[in-house]
């Protein structure tokens, strides 16, 4: 297959986004697939994979960048406007994800989109969310939703969302799929490198430092956390526009000393982090999926996070712990875990075995099985669509064939039959028809078989064309000449 990935979140983005697809291309071009990307342009970055095409891009946030893919017709647009894909899969739901959907419209091909991100929960970003409200994200989402043939849901949660929202389309369950064997297999070292701590226990927070991922509750968790083993550690990598506040925050809680901003981590390195964390904690309820809890679950680390229905990997007491969003009890999970060395490890091995439930390959298989499906769906559509033009095409010319025959034959049976006459027509039970009276006739029975059966049949054609020449050869004698149709006749 020549699938296209239209994606307003890619490298070298550091998001749960860019992740996906990447690992899914990787995947599918393994089995043999080629995987066209089209991106933002990064300017100052160069992709290595050749089937990147990136598009002209404005900058819409410094930290972390974030891109806004614009309509240029350019040269790199233009050559993505004229590729042939079998499938075209979109991401995010941005600007290039609608080029995608242009495209695949224009050229009937199967269009499925991945809905990665509970847009409703970030209008605060756009205008400080005075200008769009999260319930026209809603219906927004809702009218592009029921346009699309397949839509893709990390979890069931986001499946749930949908549906309330409006969406009638097929939706498949299908998890962003992570390379668990990468995860699994890291070095260790890595982190304790970076924040220059031996041999102390390290709690791990990773993502975007902003407002809806609750990092300073995580921190004031953490001052409740030092109560009880002094010396834990709380590193957060990522950047965002929260940073510096989280710092101040940490400042006025006593806690800096031993929470540790990372800051950015190259992408190729991401899957390095989590190996030296006793434990990693997230509470952000905006999630879709939240791609690096399953990144620390494969890499052996237990996580603590809220309570909420995109965490679906977390087994209660097993490989993490489901906490409500409050303080103390979020921090004794966390004490519980750190402080005990044997309940710690149990839950790391816990951890590796669900994992796999987010293999690449596994991921992939569904994703994959689903394209086939739609192409076949689409073949059969294609096909029908085909039939229906030859269709048309074929009733056209036997209603054009019959309506000349029509008009030749009875006006040679007219020279024939009725030189002697002054008007032509045929007499039954006494009664005189004329020949636009029995065109009519033939057309309303044609019209009326047609009604019955609910589709032109070969008969109701023949006789509508027949009664069409019958009537029309003499309305055209009225409307095009001076003369009288009886004149014309005799």
């Amino acid at each position: 297959m020549k699938i296209g990935f239209f994606t307003d979140g890619f490298l070298p983005q550091p998001n749960g986004v860019a992740t996906s697809v990447y690992e899914t291309t990787k995947e599918l071009k393994r089995r043999g697939h080629e995987v066209i990307i089209v991106a933002p342009r990064f300017p100052g970055y160069k992709d290595l994979n050749p089937n990147v095409i990136r598009l002209a891009s404005v900058r819409v946030a410094r930290q972390p960048e974030t891109r806004l893919a614009l309509h240029l017709p350019d040269r790199d647009f233009r050559r993505v406007m004229s590729m042939d894909f079998d499938i075209i899969h979109g991401h995010s739901g941005g600007p290039v994800t609608l080029i995608g959907w242009e495209i695949a419209s224009a050229k009937k091909i199967p269009f499925v989109v991945t809905y990665h991100t509970l847009w409703n929960r970030y209008t605060h970003y756009i205008l400080k969310g005075k200008i769009i409200s999260p319930k026209m994200i809603e219906v927004a989402t809702k009218l592009i939703g029921n346009r699309v043939d397949r839509l893709i849901a990390p979890t069931k949660r986001v499946e749930q969302e949908l549906r309330r929202y409006g969406v009638k389309k097929p939706i498949s369950v299908v998890p962003s799929g992570i390379d668990v064997d990468k995860f699994l297999n890291a070095p260790m070292g890595f982190l304790r490198k970076k924040i220059k701590v031996a041999r102390d226990p390290i709690i791990l927070f990773a993502g975007r430092l902003g407002r809806e991922k609750s990092i300073d509750f995580l921190i004031k968790v953490f001052a409740r956390v030092l109560k009880d083993a002094p010396s834990a550690h709380f590193a957060i990598v990522g950047e965002g526009v929260e940073k510096k506040r989280l710092q101040n925050l940490a400042r006025r809680l006593g806690v800096a000393k031993n929470t540790h901003f990372v800051g950015g981590i190259k992408n190729e390195d991401m899957y390095k982090i989590y190996k030296d964390a006793s434990v990693f904690v997230f509470a952000s309820t905006t999630e879709t999926q939240g791609l690096v809890v399953p990144e620390a679950l494969s890499s052996g680390v237990p996580v603590v996070t809220v309570d909420d229905p995109a965490f679906e990997c977390i087994e209660n007491g097993k490989n993490g712990y489901l906490v409500e969003k409050e303080k103390n009890e979020f921090a004794k999970k966390i004490i519980d875990i750190i402080s005990n060395k044997e309940f710690s490890s149990k839950m790391s091995e816990e951890a590796k075995l669900s994992s796999q439930e987010f293999s690449i390959r596994k991921t992939v298989d569904v994703l994959e099985e689903t394209y086939y499906k739609l192409l076949d769906d689409n073949n059969r559509l294609s096909i029908k669509r085909i039939m229906a033009e030859n269709k048309r095409f074929e009733q056209f010319f036997v209603f054009l064939l019959t309506f000349w025959i029509t008009i030749l034959v009875s006006h040679f049976f007219i020279f024939l039959s009725y030189r002697n006459v002054s008007y032509p027509g045929i007499t039954v039970g006494g009664t005189f028809f004329t020949l636009p009276s029995i065109g009519v006739f033939l057309a309303l029975l044609s019209l009326a078989q047609a009604l019955r059966t609910r589709s032109i049949e070969l008969l109701s054609l023949i006789l509508f064309a027949t009664g069409f020449g019958l009537a029309g050869s003499e309305i055209a004698t009225i409307l095009g000449g001076s003369q009288t149709t009886l004149g014309y006749w005799s």
